[in-house]
């Protein structure tokens, strides 16, 4: 089942390697304690999301949108004492063609020491105000339904959501089911029904989409019946979903979910999946990349430094090149490095943003493609009391 990671408290200093500072343009507009940021881009939009609690301690959904100017006044989008603030399991608001939002957050149902909702509601007003939020999944189990991507349709204002569903378990006779996959869309005011992806499927890793040539490409970790955990893909096209196609036959096999999920960016009919392996004892950072859309990927590229830490997110630039940032180990603590895989799959040196924990309080960190050679990366800073951080990064 999904796990709820408890929040550590660790000391880590901020520091950039390489004489690199932080762009101060850049920088994040969180507050002290803030954690799990996302970032957004829809055309010409990019938006920062993150958790923030408030002198009383209830959590909120807070965002800001970035222009060329800078960022805009943080706003709430949702403030909810039942909110789970989750570094693993990270909420979203995310920009939708035609100027709308779309907010994307996993509570604790009341009454319930298991279960969790994912919730989801939609803005017209640039985040002025709020529909209620309604469930994508439309079972009422006692159990944890989360690790959501969300995905802005091309046109219309409308978008997808995919997410990992405990329900199997609930459901079955003996609890025998398992973590499954599920996909829904919401067009005009309400989800659409659900469609079962994968039945079986690594509790708590995070789930990736990204859209292709064709539609919606989904990213996730697989489990099979021996508790192999390797990355699959599975892709929509015609109102009609593939099979799940493994990207990589890693091999690796644990018995415990390993908290590190894939990341997918697409550009044309490019698709970049990178992901988070521990086969044989032998921690790595892949990158993997398609021409045709998903339908077959070229030999995996290794991206890490060597100690990788993984948690890994991945954008993609008008040229094809793919851009990845992930967590290496480094001493007591673990770099922020982000990384380019040109088209031609040459490999430009690494660019070390920041420091952070390599523990689980870190979370994942996000990026965003800002221009033709910069990305926007944001990351929590741990330590007393930490907050998320941000900065633009010239990529060589």
């Amino acid at each position: 089942m999904l796990r709820l990671f408890t929040l550590l408290t660790i000391t880590a200093a901020f520091a950039c390697a390489g004489g690199r500072p932080l762009d101060p343009a850049g920088d994040a507009p969180a507050a002290a304690g803030s954690l799990a940021p996302r970032l957004s881009r829809s055309g010409d939009r990019t938006v920062l999301s993150w958790i923030e609690k408030d002198a009383g301690g209830t959590p909120s959904l807070r965002f800001a949108l970035r222009d060329g100017r800078g960022w805009s006044a943080p706003q709430t989008a949702i403030r909810e004492a039942k909110l789970a603030p989750d570094t693993a399991d990270a909420p979203a608001v995310v920009p939708l063609a035609g100027g709308g939002l779309a907010a994307q957050w996993v509570v604790h149902r009341e009454g319930s020491k298991e279960a969790r909702d994912l919730m989801v509601a939609v803005s017209r007003d640039g985040g002025a105000t709020w529909t209620r939020p309604v469930r994508p999944h439309r079972d009422d189990t006692e159990t944890e339904h989360g690790m959501a991507t969300l995905l802005p349709a091309a046109t219309g204002g409308g978008f997808g959501i995919c997410w990992l569903d405990g329900r199997a378990g609930a459901l079955s006779e003996y609890g025998e089911g398992a973590t499954a996959l599920y996909w829904a869309e919401w067009s005009g005011d309400a989800f659409g029904p659900e469609t079962l992806l994968d039945t079986r499927v690594c509790d708590c890793c995070k789930t990736a989409a990204a859209r292709g040539p064709s539609g919606p490409l989904v990213a996730y970790r697989d489990r099979d019946a021996a508790d192999r955990r390797d990355i699959s893909i599975m892709s929509e096209g015609g109102g009609t979903w593939s099979q799940p196609r493994p990207i990589r036959d890693d091999g690796w096999t644990l018995s415990a979910c390993p908290v590190n999920g894939p990341a997918i960016a697409t550009g044309g009919p490019r698709a970049a999946v990178a992901w988070f392996t521990g086969a044989n004892a032998s921690a790595a950072v892949w990158t993997a990349v398609s021409v045709d859309g998903g339908q077959t990927v070229g030999a995996p590229v290794r991206i890490d430094g060597g100690a990788p830490v993984g948690r890994v997110e991945a954008a993609m630039l008008d040229d094809g090149s793919t851009v990845v940032v992930w967590l290496e180990r480094k001493g007591a603590n673990a770099e922020v490095r982000v990384r380019r895989l040109a088209a031609d799959g040459t490999l430009t040196p690494p660019v070390v943003v920041g420091t952070t924990s390599p523990s689980r309080a870190s979370g994942y960190p996000s990026i965003a493609v800002e221009g033709a050679r910069q990305v926007l990366v944001a990351w929590t800073e741990t330590g007393s009391p930490g907050r998320v951080r941000a900065s633009a990064v010239t990529l060589p």
